[in-house]
């Protein structure tokens, strides 16, 4: 019986520390008045790190909103799915982040951020399509005066 039950317990995976303090926001994001999320993104497979050829158009746009726009700035986030990567996300955003310096918008107007997993655009994640909306890289446009 306490065979059996050791077995029991040491199967069941209790979250660590840093699990529980873990937060992932199910609610709408809230943007201060002068804050716009940029209506695209850019959408990756699995761990991926790479933007896909097929999002350059995203890029473009933002070079240009941008060029027209030099008092704003720009928070370029990354957000992975199915669970915590804050190394994935952070290094999508910086991807993103330095095709846009070398697209030419000055580095001074550019941040980048990584999310790992608390931002999720779908929660919870029932589908591989609900996981696949999550792995992205979205634009915060901070519109200056």
């Amino acid at each position: 019986m306490r065979i059996l039950l050791f077995l029991i317990i040491s199967c069941i995976t209790f979250p660590t520390l840093s699990q529980k303090r873990r937060k992932i926001v199910h609610e709408p994001e809230v943007f201060a008045s002068n804050e716009k999320l940029y209506e695209f993104d850019i959408k990756y497979l699995g761990e991926s790190i790479h933007v896909d050829p097929t999002y350059q158009y995203v890029i473009g746009y933002l070079v240009e909103l941008m060029a027209e726009n030099p008092k704003w700035t720009l928070l370029v986030r990354g957000h992975v799915c199915c669970g915590p990567a804050m190394k994935v996300s952070k290094k999508r955003a910086c991807k993103a982040y330095k095709l846009l310096i070398e697209y030419g918008i000055d580095k001074e107007r550019l941040r980048y951020e990584g999310f790992s997993d608390i931002k999720p655009l779908i929660f919870p994640e029932k589908t591989e399509e609900d996981a696949a909306k999550n792995r992205r890289v979205d634009f915060l446009i901070t519109i200056n005066d």
